[in-house]
């Protein structure tokens, strides 16, 4: 059983989804988009007992999105409170982090301009350069999440703090 989930969405202005990022393990990941995009698919990724991940605002619009509470029903950590609470940086932003711990990309153009991956997500050619990034996106959060949790010896304690409510 997964204990842990790993998400990143991108949405258009809005807050409408368009692609979902998920991953259990930097091994085990996937995506939901076009027609899989579901709120029935979306559960499929829950079990009972698992920790969200994420960095941002994502837990807010996934609820937005299929009209579901999931900070109710589960330990939702956004990563981004972490690394603030942890990491010493003059920039939170998630390719500064990945930097600082020497994470590498392939994909970083969405880094500079995310208004750009819409336009992308739109044209069928260049779709797989959206799919690369947003799978760097939540691959990168389960490596830095290990990290960042080892360095600085987070404990479930301090999880269920900072937890959304």
């Amino acid at each position: 059983m997964n204990k842990e989930l790993y998400l990143d969405g991108e949405w258009f202005i809005g807050g409408e989804i368009f692609l979902l990022g998920y991953a259990y393990s930097t091994k085990k990941h996937g995506f939901l988009y076009g027609s899989r995009l579901t709120k029935k698919n979306f559960l499929k990724l829950l079990s009972p007992g698992i920790s969200i991940f994420f960095y941002g605002p994502d837990i807010g619009i996934l609820e937005k999105h299929f009209n579901i509470r999931l900070r109710t029903r589960y330990l939702c950590i956004n990563l981004l409170r972490v690394f603030r609470d942890h990491i010493r940086s003059t920039s939170y932003r998630l390719a500064d982090i990945e930097k600082k711990f020497g994470i590498k990309r392939e994909r970083v153009e969405y880094k500079k301009s995310i208004f750009d991956i819409y336009g992308d997500w739109m044209n069928p050619q260049i779709r797989k350069r959206v799919l690369q990034y947003n799978r760097e996106d939540v691959i990168n959060l389960v490596k830095l999440k290990k990290i960042v949790f080892r360095k600085y010896n987070i404990r479930k304690s301090y999880l269920s703090e900072i937890r959304l409510q």
